[in-house]
């Protein structure tokens, strides 16, 4: 099996298509994890939950997801953030709204468990430095742990008792072996890495390697579209930046 895995895609309905196809064109998959936080930020959030619903999928909720429903209060967000979560949250139908709803916080598959920030806290902290992560291996018991929420690519594997970051090459599958691994496959919708590329994994069961792709997309139509939607100049320029 072929594995699709996304996450931050964020309202970016042209990211995730070009994403998608992409994909298909690579190989192709045979279904969609998704690691949260579809919506939030970007033009086009009921798009987005439309194209992930048109193909077998599981995922799970992000920190945007749930306050953008209601379940989750806007307190911890930055001012952008808010106005964005205020606004996407006027755009979801009631068929959107279950469907956020319905998302777990947590899903353990295959040799894998996925959330959104972390296996300790799934809604709001980052896996982004040595000493957290080596602390994250102890709240999951599969092998590996997939979580998205910093929109960073990141390959952290657990050795002795400690974790290691090693590089995740583009284009370049990683063997994954017996070894316990956090993995974080990018972003799609809003790349915070320095490059504005499209991000995305995909997990080849049968070979056992994880692959980190980037896909071109046509940031100037998302960013025409936000214009229209009144959404923040800064939401809108960081896209061609890349953070």
């Amino acid at each position: 099996m072929r594995y699709l895995i996304v996450s931050d895609i964020h309202s970016n309905f042209e990211a995730l298509k070009s994403v998608i196809d992409d994909a298909r064109g690579g190989g192709g998959f045979d279904r969609i994890w998704q690691l949260g936080d579809l919506v939030g930020y970007g033009p086009e959030p009921g798009k987005v939950i439309d194209l992930i619903r048109e193909y077998d999928h599981i995922g799970v909720a992000g920190n945007h997801d749930l306050a953008a429903i209601g379940e989750l209060g806007l307190e911890m967000f930055n001012t952008h953030a808010c106005e964005a979560n205020l606004w996407t949250a006027g755009q979801l139908s009631r068929d959107h709204v279950e469907y956020l709803r319905g998302l777990p916080q947590r899903i353990e598959v295959e040799d894998f468990t996925l959330v959104h920030a972390s296996p300790r806290d799934p809604v709001w902290e980052y896996v982004i430095t040595k000493d957290t992560a080596s602390e994250n291996f102890s709240y999951f018991d599969t092998k590996r742990c997939l979580v998205g929420h910093s929109h960073l690519p990141l390959l952290c594997r657990f050795k002795g008792k400690r974790a290691e970051f090693f590089g995740f090459p583009v284009n370049m599958p990683v063997r994954l072996g017996e070894h316990r691994y956090i993995i974080n496959p990018g972003s799609v919708g809003q790349p915070r890495d320095g490059l504005p590329t499209a991000c995305y994994s995909i997990y080849d069961s049968e070979a056992g390697t994880m692959t980190l792709r980037r896909t071109r997309y046509d940031i100037s139509a998302t960013q025409d579209k936000m214009r229209e939607c009144g959404l923040s100049d800064y939401l809108i320029e960081r896209l061609e930046r890349g953070h």
